[in-house]
Protein backbone atom coordinates (compact mmCIF):
# COMPACT_ATOMS: atom_id res chain seq x y z
CA UNK A 1 0.00 0.00 0.00
CA UNK A 2 2.80 2.21 0.67
CA UNK A 3 4.76 1.58 -2.33
CA UNK A 4 1.64 2.32 -4.27
CA UNK A 5 0.76 5.67 -2.83
CA UNK A 6 4.38 6.83 -3.29
CA UNK A 7 3.83 5.99 -7.28
CA UNK A 8 0.82 7.73 -7.09
CA UNK A 9 2.63 10.76 -5.56
CA UNK A 10 5.62 10.22 -8.43
CA UNK A 11 2.81 10.50 -11.18
CA UNK A 12 1.15 13.56 -9.72
CA UNK A 13 4.48 15.24 -9.69
CA UNK A 14 5.40 14.57 -13.54
CA UNK A 15 2.34 15.94 -14.16
CA UNK A 16 3.27 18.89 -12.41
CA UNK A 17 6.39 19.29 -14.41
CA UNK A 18 4.67 18.24 -17.56
CA UNK A 19 2.44 21.24 -16.56
CA UNK A 20 5.07 23.72 -16.10
CA UNK A 21 7.01 22.60 -19.04
CA UNK A 22 3.54 22.96 -21.14
CA UNK A 23 3.06 26.55 -19.55
CA UNK A 24 6.96 28.05 -20.02
CA UNK A 25 7.11 26.63 -23.52
CA UNK A 26 3.84 28.37 -24.59
CA UNK A 27 5.32 31.26 -23.05
CA UNK A 28 8.76 31.07 -24.83
CA UNK A 29 6.48 30.13 -28.29
CA UNK A 30 4.94 33.01 -28.30
CA UNK A 31 8.12 34.93 -29.49
CA UNK A 32 8.33 32.76 -32.03
CA UNK A 33 5.38 34.25 -34.00
CA UNK A 34 8.04 37.32 -35.01
CA UNK A 35 9.30 37.32 -38.29
CA UNK A 36 13.27 36.73 -37.13
CA UNK A 37 12.55 34.15 -34.93
CA UNK A 38 10.76 32.56 -37.96
CA UNK A 39 13.38 33.15 -40.34
CA UNK A 40 16.22 31.62 -37.44
CA UNK A 41 13.83 28.29 -37.55
CA UNK A 42 14.11 28.28 -41.23
CA UNK A 43 17.34 28.49 -41.21
CA UNK A 44 18.58 25.68 -38.07
CA UNK A 45 16.38 23.59 -40.11
CA UNK A 46 18.39 24.44 -43.58
CA UNK A 47 14.91 25.50 -44.91
CA UNK A 48 16.18 28.54 -45.82
CA UNK A 49 19.27 31.03 -46.82
CA UNK A 50 19.64 35.01 -46.09
CA UNK A 51 22.88 36.83 -46.14
CA UNK A 52 24.58 38.20 -42.90
CA UNK A 53 22.57 42.15 -43.81
CA UNK A 54 19.18 40.67 -44.05
CA UNK A 55 19.57 38.96 -40.92
CA UNK A 56 21.41 41.39 -39.01
CA UNK A 57 18.36 44.50 -40.31
CA UNK A 58 15.70 41.92 -38.75
CA UNK A 59 17.11 41.84 -35.83
CA UNK A 60 17.38 45.49 -35.77
CA UNK A 61 13.65 46.03 -36.22
CA UNK A 62 13.17 43.61 -33.69
CA UNK A 63 15.15 45.55 -30.99
CA UNK A 64 13.83 48.90 -31.92
CA UNK A 65 10.54 47.54 -31.40
CA UNK A 66 11.55 46.17 -27.69
CA UNK A 67 13.07 49.42 -27.11
CA UNK A 68 10.10 50.96 -28.49
CA UNK A 69 12.30 53.77 -29.91
CA UNK A 70 13.19 55.00 -33.53
CA UNK A 71 16.61 54.17 -34.49
CA UNK A 72 18.58 57.38 -36.04
CA UNK A 73 20.88 55.64 -38.28
CA UNK A 74 24.71 56.83 -38.75
CA UNK A 75 27.96 56.25 -38.75
CA UNK A 76 31.37 57.33 -36.90
CA UNK A 77 32.19 59.84 -39.43
CA UNK A 78 28.72 61.45 -39.72
CA UNK A 79 29.07 61.20 -35.51
CA UNK A 80 32.76 62.88 -35.16
CA UNK A 81 31.14 65.88 -37.83
CA UNK A 82 27.95 66.17 -35.88
CA UNK A 83 29.89 66.91 -32.30
CA UNK A 84 32.57 69.23 -33.68
CA UNK A 85 29.75 71.33 -34.89
CA UNK A 86 27.20 70.89 -31.61
CA UNK A 87 29.11 69.49 -28.68
CA UNK A 88 28.51 71.37 -25.35
CA UNK A 89 31.74 71.13 -23.51
CA UNK A 90 33.16 72.57 -27.66
CA UNK A 91 30.84 75.69 -27.33
CA UNK A 92 31.83 76.14 -23.54
CA UNK A 93 35.48 76.69 -24.42
CA UNK A 94 34.97 78.77 -27.34
CA UNK A 95 33.17 81.25 -25.10
CA UNK A 96 35.86 80.98 -23.18
CA UNK A 97 38.15 81.65 -26.12
CA UNK A 98 35.90 84.50 -26.96
CA UNK A 99 36.20 86.07 -23.73
CA UNK A 100 40.50 85.93 -23.42
CA UNK A 101 40.17 87.64 -27.06
CA UNK A 102 38.35 90.44 -25.79
CA UNK A 103 40.37 91.02 -22.90
CA UNK A 104 43.34 90.92 -24.89
CA UNK A 105 41.65 93.80 -27.01
CA UNK A 106 41.05 95.16 -24.06
CA UNK A 107 44.19 95.34 -22.68
CA UNK A 108 45.90 96.73 -26.40
CA UNK A 109 43.15 99.69 -26.10
CA UNK A 110 44.78 100.57 -22.58
CA UNK A 111 47.29 102.33 -24.11
CA UNK A 112 44.72 105.36 -25.66
CA UNK A 113 44.04 108.24 -23.10
CA UNK A 114 40.83 108.62 -21.57
CA UNK A 115 38.22 111.40 -22.63
CA UNK A 116 35.35 112.85 -20.19
CA UNK A 117 33.63 115.90 -19.98
CA UNK A 118 33.39 117.55 -16.16
CA UNK A 119 30.69 119.92 -15.21
CA UNK A 120 30.94 121.28 -11.77
CA UNK A 121 29.01 123.95 -9.89
CA UNK A 122 29.36 124.67 -6.18
CA UNK A 123 27.21 126.72 -3.71
CA UNK A 124 29.85 128.98 -1.37
CA UNK A 125 28.37 130.59 1.37
CA UNK A 126 29.86 132.07 4.63
CA UNK A 127 33.51 132.83 5.87
CA UNK A 128 36.45 131.83 4.13
CA UNK A 129 40.19 132.41 4.59
CA UNK A 130 42.34 134.29 1.55
CA UNK A 131 45.49 133.04 1.18
CA UNK A 132 45.16 131.21 4.59
CA UNK A 133 45.55 134.38 6.31
CA UNK A 134 42.85 137.22 5.29
CA UNK A 135 39.13 135.87 6.38
CA UNK A 136 36.70 136.99 4.29
CA UNK A 137 32.87 136.58 3.33
CA UNK A 138 31.53 135.44 0.33
CA UNK A 139 28.89 133.81 -1.23
CA UNK A 140 29.89 132.61 -4.62
CA UNK A 141 28.42 129.92 -6.79
CA UNK A 142 31.60 128.31 -9.06
CA UNK A 143 30.54 126.91 -12.23
CA UNK A 144 33.18 125.02 -14.61
CA UNK A 145 32.28 122.80 -17.99
CA UNK A 146 35.31 120.88 -18.77
CA UNK A 147 36.01 118.69 -21.93
CA UNK A 148 39.49 116.78 -20.40
CA UNK A 149 41.84 114.42 -22.17
CA UNK A 150 44.22 112.32 -19.75
CA UNK A 151 47.03 110.35 -20.51
CA UNK A 152 48.77 108.17 -18.21
CA UNK A 153 51.47 106.76 -20.81
CA UNK A 154 52.35 103.52 -19.82
CA UNK A 155 50.86 103.40 -16.53
CA UNK A 156 54.35 102.79 -15.14
CA UNK A 157 55.23 100.13 -17.39
CA UNK A 158 52.40 97.90 -16.07
CA UNK A 159 50.58 98.18 -19.80
CA UNK A 160 53.09 95.88 -21.23
CA UNK A 161 53.40 93.10 -18.58
CA UNK A 162 49.30 92.96 -19.03
CA UNK A 163 49.34 93.14 -22.45
CA UNK A 164 51.88 89.84 -22.17
CA UNK A 165 49.41 88.15 -19.81
CA UNK A 166 45.97 88.75 -21.97
CA UNK A 167 48.00 87.48 -25.08
CA UNK A 168 49.25 84.32 -23.49
CA UNK A 169 45.90 83.74 -21.99
CA UNK A 170 44.20 84.23 -25.06
CA UNK A 171 47.28 81.88 -26.53
CA UNK A 172 45.83 79.14 -23.65
CA UNK A 173 42.65 79.41 -24.58
CA UNK A 174 42.35 78.62 -28.03
CA UNK A 175 45.18 75.95 -27.28
CA UNK A 176 41.96 74.63 -25.02
CA UNK A 177 39.76 74.72 -26.97
CA UNK A 178 41.48 73.04 -29.99
CA UNK A 179 42.13 70.17 -26.78
CA UNK A 180 38.18 70.33 -26.37
CA UNK A 181 37.92 69.09 -29.81
CA UNK A 182 40.61 66.65 -29.45
CA UNK A 183 39.04 65.37 -26.38
CA UNK A 184 35.48 65.01 -28.00
CA UNK A 185 36.71 63.34 -30.72
CA UNK A 186 37.98 60.52 -29.03
CA UNK A 187 35.24 60.03 -26.57
CA UNK A 188 32.51 60.25 -29.93
CA UNK A 189 34.60 57.58 -31.35
CA UNK A 190 34.85 55.52 -28.16
CA UNK A 191 30.77 56.04 -27.41
CA UNK A 192 30.08 54.96 -31.21
CA UNK A 193 32.85 51.78 -30.28
CA UNK A 194 30.96 51.16 -27.16
CA UNK A 195 27.35 51.40 -29.02
CA UNK A 196 28.67 49.34 -32.14
CA UNK A 197 30.12 46.47 -30.00
CA UNK A 198 26.78 46.24 -28.21
CA UNK A 199 25.18 46.08 -30.87
CA UNK A 200 26.93 43.38 -32.22
CA UNK A 201 26.34 41.47 -29.02
CA UNK A 202 22.62 41.92 -29.36
CA UNK A 203 23.04 39.42 -32.43
CA UNK A 204 24.90 37.23 -30.67
CA UNK A 205 22.93 36.95 -27.65
CA UNK A 206 19.47 37.14 -29.83
CA UNK A 207 20.86 34.16 -31.77
CA UNK A 208 21.89 32.29 -28.83
CA UNK A 209 18.22 32.88 -27.21
CA UNK A 210 16.50 31.36 -30.87
CA UNK A 211 19.20 28.64 -30.59
CA UNK A 212 18.28 27.93 -26.95
CA UNK A 213 14.45 27.84 -27.28
CA UNK A 214 15.00 25.10 -30.12
CA UNK A 215 16.92 23.18 -27.75
CA UNK A 216 14.51 23.48 -25.32
CA UNK A 217 11.74 22.20 -27.78
CA UNK A 218 14.37 19.38 -29.11
CA UNK A 219 14.80 18.28 -25.60
CA UNK A 220 11.64 18.16 -24.72
CA UNK A 221 10.79 15.96 -27.64
CA UNK A 222 13.13 13.99 -27.32
CA UNK A 223 11.72 13.88 -23.36
CA UNK A 224 8.21 13.01 -24.88
CA UNK A 225 9.52 10.32 -26.73
CA UNK A 226 10.99 8.15 -23.79
CA UNK A 227 14.81 9.24 -25.61
CA UNK A 228 15.81 11.82 -22.79
CA UNK A 229 15.68 12.70 -19.27
CA UNK A 230 14.25 15.34 -17.19
CA UNK A 231 16.92 16.66 -16.42
CA UNK A 232 17.86 17.51 -19.61
CA UNK A 233 14.67 19.46 -19.86
CA UNK A 234 15.19 21.28 -17.05
CA UNK A 235 18.75 22.66 -17.93
CA UNK A 236 17.65 23.77 -21.13
CA UNK A 237 14.69 25.23 -19.24
CA UNK A 238 17.60 26.93 -17.55
CA UNK A 239 19.62 27.85 -20.10
CA UNK A 240 16.71 29.71 -22.02
CA UNK A 241 15.86 31.41 -19.18
CA UNK A 242 19.65 32.64 -18.49
CA UNK A 243 19.92 33.12 -22.48
CA UNK A 244 16.92 35.56 -22.00
CA UNK A 245 18.35 37.32 -18.94
CA UNK A 246 21.64 37.97 -20.87
CA UNK A 247 19.74 39.68 -23.98
CA UNK A 248 17.52 41.87 -21.70
CA UNK A 249 20.84 43.51 -19.79
CA UNK A 250 22.57 43.60 -23.34
CA UNK A 251 19.60 45.47 -25.28
CA UNK A 252 19.37 48.01 -21.68
CA UNK A 253 22.80 48.60 -21.70
CA UNK A 254 22.98 49.15 -25.73
CA UNK A 255 19.84 51.99 -24.93
CA UNK A 256 22.55 53.98 -22.16
CA UNK A 257 24.93 53.64 -24.81
CA UNK A 258 23.21 55.26 -27.27
CA UNK A 259 22.33 57.68 -24.88
CA UNK A 260 25.93 58.56 -24.07
CA UNK A 261 26.50 58.48 -28.11
CA UNK A 262 23.87 61.38 -28.48
CA UNK A 263 24.79 63.35 -25.26
CA UNK A 264 28.49 63.62 -26.54
CA UNK A 265 27.40 64.24 -30.28
CA UNK A 266 25.26 66.95 -28.66
CA UNK A 267 22.01 66.40 -30.26
CA UNK A 268 18.87 65.17 -28.28
CA UNK A 269 20.04 62.90 -25.38
CA UNK A 270 16.54 60.79 -26.27
CA UNK A 271 17.86 60.33 -29.82
CA UNK A 272 18.42 56.30 -30.36
CA UNK A 273 21.77 56.90 -32.55
CA UNK A 274 21.79 53.59 -34.28
CA UNK A 275 25.42 52.60 -36.13
CA UNK A 276 25.33 51.91 -39.48
CA UNK A 277 27.95 49.09 -39.50
CA UNK A 278 27.21 45.40 -39.64
CA UNK A 279 30.84 44.44 -38.30
CA UNK A 280 34.02 46.29 -37.24
CA UNK A 281 37.44 46.03 -38.46
CA UNK A 282 40.75 46.34 -36.52
CA UNK A 283 42.63 49.60 -37.95
CA UNK A 284 45.48 50.17 -37.43
CA UNK A 285 46.01 54.21 -36.49
CA UNK A 286 49.55 54.63 -34.60
CA UNK A 287 52.73 52.99 -36.89
CA UNK A 288 53.42 49.85 -34.45
CA UNK A 289 57.46 50.62 -35.33
CA UNK A 290 57.42 53.72 -33.27
CA UNK A 291 58.93 53.44 -29.52
CA UNK A 292 57.28 55.11 -26.32
CA UNK A 293 59.79 57.68 -26.56
CA UNK A 294 59.62 58.29 -30.01
CA UNK A 295 55.48 59.00 -29.04
CA UNK A 296 56.09 61.19 -26.39
CA UNK A 297 58.48 63.22 -28.23
CA UNK A 298 55.18 63.59 -30.62
CA UNK A 299 53.38 64.34 -27.64
CA UNK A 300 55.63 67.58 -26.52
CA UNK A 301 55.35 69.08 -30.02
CA UNK A 302 51.75 68.46 -30.45
CA UNK A 303 49.54 67.78 -27.64
CA UNK A 304 47.06 71.35 -27.34
CA UNK A 305 46.84 70.78 -23.30
CA UNK A 306 50.77 71.30 -23.21
CA UNK A 307 50.96 74.23 -25.36
CA UNK A 308 47.68 75.50 -23.37
CA UNK A 309 49.84 75.20 -19.99
CA UNK A 310 53.00 76.62 -21.15
CA UNK A 311 51.17 79.83 -22.10
CA UNK A 312 49.74 79.87 -18.44
CA UNK A 313 52.97 79.67 -17.40
CA UNK A 314 54.07 82.98 -19.19
CA UNK A 315 50.69 84.67 -18.31
CA UNK A 316 51.53 84.11 -14.52
CA UNK A 317 55.34 84.83 -15.26
CA UNK A 318 53.51 88.56 -16.88
CA UNK A 319 51.89 88.82 -13.82
CA UNK A 320 54.64 88.36 -11.39
CA UNK A 321 57.22 90.85 -13.50
CA UNK A 322 53.94 93.31 -13.09
CA UNK A 323 55.29 93.45 -9.55
CA UNK A 324 58.47 95.49 -10.48
CA UNK A 325 56.36 98.84 -12.11
CA UNK A 326 55.84 99.49 -8.52
CA UNK A 327 58.71 101.84 -8.26
CA UNK A 328 58.47 102.87 -11.57
CA UNK A 329 57.52 106.69 -11.68
CA UNK A 330 53.76 107.10 -12.87
CA UNK A 331 53.45 109.96 -15.46
CA UNK A 332 50.48 111.31 -16.44
CA UNK A 333 49.04 114.09 -19.00
CA UNK A 334 46.32 116.11 -18.79
CA UNK A 335 45.07 118.33 -21.08
CA UNK A 336 41.64 120.54 -20.25
CA UNK A 337 39.54 122.80 -21.98
CA UNK A 338 36.25 124.72 -21.27
CA UNK A 339 34.84 127.01 -19.13
CA UNK A 340 35.29 128.24 -15.66
CA UNK A 341 33.50 131.16 -13.55
CA UNK A 342 30.82 131.76 -11.06
CA UNK A 343 27.30 132.60 -11.47
CA UNK A 344 27.86 136.14 -10.73
CA UNK A 345 30.63 137.52 -12.91
CA UNK A 346 29.85 134.98 -15.54
CA UNK A 347 32.36 132.41 -17.60
CA UNK A 348 35.28 132.54 -18.63
CA UNK A 349 37.21 129.84 -21.59
CA UNK A 350 39.67 128.11 -19.20
CA UNK A 351 42.69 125.90 -21.35
CA UNK A 352 45.56 123.96 -18.85
CA UNK A 353 47.83 120.81 -19.67
CA UNK A 354 48.68 119.29 -16.88
CA UNK A 355 52.20 117.09 -15.95
CA UNK A 356 51.79 114.80 -12.99
CA UNK A 357 55.03 112.66 -12.07
CA UNK A 358 54.72 111.02 -9.12
CA UNK A 359 57.78 108.66 -7.66
CA UNK A 360 56.57 105.40 -5.50
CA UNK A 361 58.81 103.53 -3.66
CA UNK A 362 56.62 100.21 -3.63
CA UNK A 363 53.35 99.72 -2.13
CA UNK A 364 53.49 99.66 1.63
CA UNK A 365 57.22 101.17 2.37
CA UNK A 366 58.08 98.30 -0.39
CA UNK A 367 56.51 95.42 1.83
CA UNK A 368 53.67 94.90 -0.22
CA UNK A 369 55.40 95.05 -2.92
CA UNK A 370 57.67 92.40 -1.97
CA UNK A 371 55.15 89.90 -0.65
CA UNK A 372 52.82 89.84 -3.46
CA UNK A 373 56.29 89.92 -5.22
CA UNK A 374 57.01 86.33 -3.23
CA UNK A 375 52.95 85.83 -3.67
CA UNK A 376 53.27 85.25 -7.29
CA UNK A 377 56.41 83.54 -7.55
CA UNK A 378 55.26 81.04 -5.92
CA UNK A 379 51.88 80.54 -8.28
CA UNK A 380 54.05 80.51 -11.20
CA UNK A 381 56.53 77.87 -9.31
CA UNK A 382 53.03 76.35 -9.10
CA UNK A 383 52.07 76.46 -12.18
CA UNK A 384 55.95 75.20 -14.00
CA UNK A 385 54.78 71.97 -11.65
CA UNK A 386 51.55 71.49 -13.29
CA UNK A 387 53.01 71.38 -16.45
CA UNK A 388 55.54 68.93 -15.79
CA UNK A 389 53.13 66.73 -13.96
CA UNK A 390 51.24 66.89 -16.90
CA UNK A 391 53.88 65.88 -19.31
CA UNK A 392 54.38 62.84 -16.58
CA UNK A 393 51.21 61.77 -17.03
CA UNK A 394 50.80 61.96 -20.88
CA UNK A 395 54.02 59.72 -20.89
CA UNK A 396 51.89 57.15 -18.39
CA UNK A 397 49.16 57.57 -20.99
CA UNK A 398 51.14 56.81 -23.68
CA UNK A 399 52.51 54.09 -21.78
CA UNK A 400 49.06 52.37 -21.64
CA UNK A 401 47.90 52.96 -24.54
CA UNK A 402 50.44 51.35 -26.11
CA UNK A 403 50.48 48.15 -24.33
CA UNK A 404 46.57 48.08 -24.14
CA UNK A 405 46.51 48.08 -28.05
CA UNK A 406 49.60 45.13 -28.21
CA UNK A 407 47.58 43.04 -25.96
CA UNK A 408 44.64 43.89 -27.57
CA UNK A 409 46.04 42.57 -31.08
CA UNK A 410 46.81 39.68 -29.63
CA UNK A 411 43.82 38.97 -27.63
CA UNK A 412 42.38 39.58 -31.54
CA UNK A 413 44.11 36.22 -32.68
CA UNK A 414 43.49 34.34 -29.88
CA UNK A 415 39.67 35.35 -30.38
CA UNK A 416 39.79 34.10 -33.63
CA UNK A 417 41.17 30.93 -32.87
CA UNK A 418 38.75 30.25 -30.13
CA UNK A 419 35.43 31.20 -32.29
CA UNK A 420 36.80 29.07 -35.20
CA UNK A 421 36.93 25.98 -32.65
CA UNK A 422 33.62 27.00 -30.71
CA UNK A 423 32.02 26.69 -33.86
CA UNK A 424 33.13 23.01 -34.86
CA UNK A 425 32.87 21.90 -31.53
CA UNK A 426 29.56 22.59 -30.74
CA UNK A 427 28.61 21.13 -34.86
CA UNK A 428 30.80 17.97 -33.26
CA UNK A 429 28.81 17.87 -30.21
CA UNK A 430 25.06 17.96 -32.01
CA UNK A 431 26.41 15.10 -34.33
CA UNK A 432 27.63 12.77 -31.29
CA UNK A 433 24.36 13.45 -29.13
CA UNK A 434 22.44 12.41 -32.25
CA UNK A 435 24.86 9.58 -32.30
CA UNK A 436 24.64 8.60 -28.26
CA UNK A 437 27.98 9.72 -27.98
CA UNK A 438 27.53 12.80 -26.04
CA UNK A 439 25.23 14.46 -23.87
CA UNK A 440 22.94 17.32 -23.71
CA UNK A 441 25.30 19.28 -20.95
CA UNK A 442 28.13 18.93 -24.04
CA UNK A 443 25.68 20.21 -26.50
CA UNK A 444 25.03 23.32 -23.60
CA UNK A 445 29.20 23.57 -23.08
CA UNK A 446 30.13 23.74 -26.44
CA UNK A 447 27.00 26.48 -27.33
CA UNK A 448 28.00 28.84 -24.03
CA UNK A 449 31.83 28.10 -25.71
CA UNK A 450 30.50 29.45 -29.22
CA UNK A 451 28.76 32.78 -27.32
CA UNK A 452 31.45 33.79 -25.13
CA UNK A 453 33.77 33.41 -27.98
CA UNK A 454 32.08 35.66 -29.93
CA UNK A 455 31.10 38.11 -27.72
CA UNK A 456 35.23 38.26 -26.35
CA UNK A 457 36.13 38.62 -30.38
CA UNK A 458 33.91 41.58 -30.64
CA UNK A 459 34.97 43.18 -27.41
CA UNK A 460 38.86 42.23 -28.63
CA UNK A 461 38.39 44.73 -31.81
CA UNK A 462 36.52 47.13 -29.94
CA UNK A 463 39.26 47.39 -27.14
CA UNK A 464 41.71 47.82 -30.00
CA UNK A 465 40.18 50.33 -31.95
CA UNK A 466 39.36 52.73 -29.12
CA UNK A 467 43.32 51.75 -27.73
CA UNK A 468 44.68 52.73 -30.87
CA UNK A 469 42.12 55.97 -31.03
CA UNK A 470 43.32 57.16 -27.49
CA UNK A 471 46.91 56.53 -28.68
CA UNK A 472 46.64 58.68 -30.95
CA UNK A 473 45.02 61.57 -28.79
CA UNK A 474 47.70 60.35 -25.99
CA UNK A 475 50.15 61.87 -28.55
CA UNK A 476 48.55 64.81 -30.07
CA UNK A 477 47.99 63.78 -33.09
CA UNK A 478 43.82 63.17 -32.99
CA UNK A 479 41.27 64.53 -36.08
CA UNK A 480 39.03 63.39 -37.97
CA UNK A 481 41.39 62.71 -40.83
CA UNK A 482 43.77 60.18 -38.66
CA UNK A 483 40.80 58.91 -36.99
CA UNK A 484 39.13 57.57 -40.02
CA UNK A 485 42.12 56.15 -41.47
CA UNK A 486 40.76 53.37 -43.59
CA UNK A 487 37.37 53.48 -42.58
CA UNK A 488 35.35 51.76 -43.93
CA UNK A 489 31.37 52.62 -44.70
CA UNK A 490 29.74 49.05 -44.29
CA UNK A 491 26.09 49.25 -44.01
CA UNK A 492 22.53 48.82 -45.20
Amino acid sequence: MRMFLIIIAFIIFQLGVYAQDDDFLFKCEQCSENDSYKTFKMLIKGEASISDIEKRFIIDKEVEKELDSVFIYTDLEECIKTALNENYDIKISDAQRLEAFWLNKNSQFQLLPSLYYNYDIKNLEGEYLVGGIVSTTTHEVPVQSLVVLEWSTINQGRYFFQLAQTRNLLKSAKANLEFTKDETILKIVQAYYDTLGKKMEIEVQKVNLYDRLEQLKYTKARFDAGLGTLYDVKRAQAELAGAQQEYTQTVNTFRLYQANLANTMGVEVLDAIYPFEIEVDQRELVNPDYSIEELYKQALDSREDLKAKRAEVNAYRAIRNANYTDIIPAVTLSYQNGLVGTKRVGMSSHNSITLDVRAYVGKNLLMGTITQLKADSAVVKQKKLELINLERSIKEDILNSYYDSMNALKKIEASKVEVAAADISLDLSLTNMKTGEATFIDVIASQNLKVQANINLIKNMIEYNKAQTKLLFDIGVISPKNVLKDYKRKYY
